[in-house]
């Protein structure tokens, strides 16, 4: 069986696990779409602080703007939201993490269009980087390259401040496509340096944390999307522990952060999961840190 037709039959597994049309009607049926709707609108800003060992002094304080699962062609308006949040954020990087767009085939041109909107309201228009997602063909990630974005398809890049570094590395879509090359992307990172990585899902996890990964951030679940009071999400579609799904998670001596993103699949709403763009700061983890 070649790679394509496990993936387009990997895709129709998923997608039977969430049937739109039934889902959507029960939530008509319910009361409860519009709610769902509304809820779905409602982009809450995550400021959040992470202690790493290895991270140099220098880049105490360093501050990444995180965005997941955009999907920015949906039925929703996200942009104004968005737009607004970007707008009043300063930040030394902004990443990436996939899914830019909802529809899976045909044109994006509204997509490039969404994103470049997005992207005007960056202050520094500079340090953006991307990985791809699922949902994201190469020519799309091509486009978006052209926009001002670095796309980081199995490689990394390295920030300098007085004297020390810290390395960004990115990796191509690991879920659908296995395409992810994790050394490939370390080739040029020193074992002992600090590493952040940039992955469309949580799946590489064990081999990252085995090669020297301090910070793993990365997307895909949308926390669930929904999500049920004392139960957490109903399906998250990706082969990880279910703590992966949202928020803080660790690994051995690796940390990660799964965004719960800004868009939605399947259908327009969301429950006990909001959307969110989190501004990261990167702290220097001390001995009291520990205690």
């Amino acid at each position: 069986m070649t790679r394509y037709l496990k993936k387009q039959l990997r895709i129709v597994y998923e997608r039977i696990k969430v049937p739109r049309r039934l889902l959507k009607l029960l939530l008509h049926l319910s009361g409860q779409y519009r709610r769902g709707v509304r809820n779905a609108h409602d982009i809450q800003l995550q400021q959040l602080d992470v202690s790493l060992e290895r991270l140099p002094t220098a880049f105490d304080g360093f501050r990444i703007i995180v965005l997941a699962d955009l999907h920015i062609d949906s039925e929703l308006h996200l942009l104004p939201r968005i737009k607004r949040i970007l707008a009043d954020l300063h930040g030394d990087a902004l990443v990436f993490l996939g899914d830019y767009r909802h529809r899976l085939h045909g044109s994006h041109n509204l997509v490039i269009k969404r994103m470049r909107n997005i992207l005007q309201a960056r202050e520094n228009k500079d340090c953006t980087y991307a990985v791809r997602g699922n949902h994201d063909s190469r020519d799309l990630m091509y486009e978006l390259s052209t926009c001002g974005v670095r796309v980081l398809n199995n490689e990394s890049v390295v920030f300098h401040r007085n004297g020390d570094s810290i390395y960004l590395a990115g990796v191509d879509e690991p879920h659908y496509d296995k395409a992810d090359d994790l050394p490939l992307a370390l080739t040029d990172v020193p074992r002992h340096a600090c590493k952040i990585l940039l992955a469309h899902t949580a799946e590489i996890y064990k081999e990252a944390e085995e090669l020297g990964v301090d910070l793993y951030l990365c997307g895909h679940t949308h926390g669930g999307q929904i999500n049920i009071k004392g139960i957490g999400p109903i399906i998250t579609n990706v082969n990880v522990p279910r703590r992966f799904a949202r928020g803080f998670w660790t690994w051995k001596r690796m940390i990660g952060y799964t965004t719960a993103g800004v868009g939605t699949s399947a259908v327009p709403v969301r429950f006990n999961c909001p959307p969110e763009i989190v501004l990261l700061t990167l702290r220097k983890k001390s001995n009291v840190d520990e205690n």
